[in-house]
């Protein structure tokens, strides 16, 4: 690309000015790879008879495209959330980084005999559009589960971990997620806006019985997640999530 005298955008090639919203148009392809079952079965979590649900990765996103709605509105109990979401996405990265470590270091690192991690010769791969970054996030996790699972299992193979303990790692580390991905679910939309002092004296009592106590410095709104969205004013209503698939998966057992 060249810069003429006008400060104009120029194709080298053609001469021509792209288009302005070029730019606009440029989107980041994600895909998620995971070799493990345990991984794999909380991307869409379970909805069987007879056995309790578990949200998975596809539901937690679809719920937290509505928390993410509600805090763009100025709602303190979707900001709330964000922030819940985000310390315990961090507790469980800490927690998966520490035992990585520590099984890794079971693992034989000689020259003359060399591990590599199992692996799915044909993995599950999913492609992810997601509407926030917490969303890829969590789906980021998942794949440090997975990779967690692969080391685990690959010192269980080897005989430097027993099998209780490979199993009791990877079913404390899954419900870990599970946890972070029911979170979510919790949240309830009730049309709070901190702006709005009528709003917490209609629904401040119910937002409380559902959701819990609101930290002062979160209901001011000098406290947000990390990664908040901007409030927009006049936002327009709440739009309920949209779940596409509707397939029923078996995911881990207690």
């Amino acid at each position: 690309m060249l810069i003429n005298q006008d400060l104009k955008l120029v194709d080298s090639v053609n001469g021509k000015t792209p288009p302005r919203d070029r730019a606009h148009s440029i989107q980041t392809d994600v895909w998620l790879s995971l070799h493990t079952r345990y991984a794999q079965l909380l991307v869409r979590g379970r909805q069987v008879k007879g056995k309790p649900p578990i949200v998975g990765l596809l539901r937690f996103a679809d719920s937290l495209r509505v928390i993410w709605h509600a805090a763009e509105a100025n709602d303190p109990y979707a900001d709330w959330w964000l922030i819940k979401l985000q310390d315990t996405y961090h507790v469980i990265g800490n927690r998966i980084e520490n035992l990585s470590k520590k099984f890794l270091a079971k693992l034989p690192a000689r020259e003359t005999f060399q591990i590599a991690p199992p692996e799915d010769k044909d993995p599950f791969r999913i492609r992810l559009s997601f509407a926030t970054p917490y969303a890829y996030q969590a789906a980021d996790l998942l794949s440090k589960f997975d990779s967690l699972v692969r080391c685990v299992l690959g010192c269980k193979h080897l005989g430097v971990t027993d099998a209780k303990t490979a199993k009791n790692t990877i079913y404390q580390v899954a419900r870990l997620i599970r946890g972070l991905f029911a979170l979510a679910t919790r949240y309830r939309h009730l049309g709070i806006d901190r702006n709005n002092p009528l709003s917490f004296e209609a629904d401040g009592k119910t937002a409380q019985r559902y959701m819990g106590e609101l930290p002062a410095d979160v209901r001011a709104g000098t406290r947000r997640a990390r990664l908040a969205p901007a409030i927009i004013k006049g936002i327009p209503p709440y739009v309920p999530p949209v779940t596409e698939n509707n397939e029923t998966y078996e995911g881990l057992g207690d």
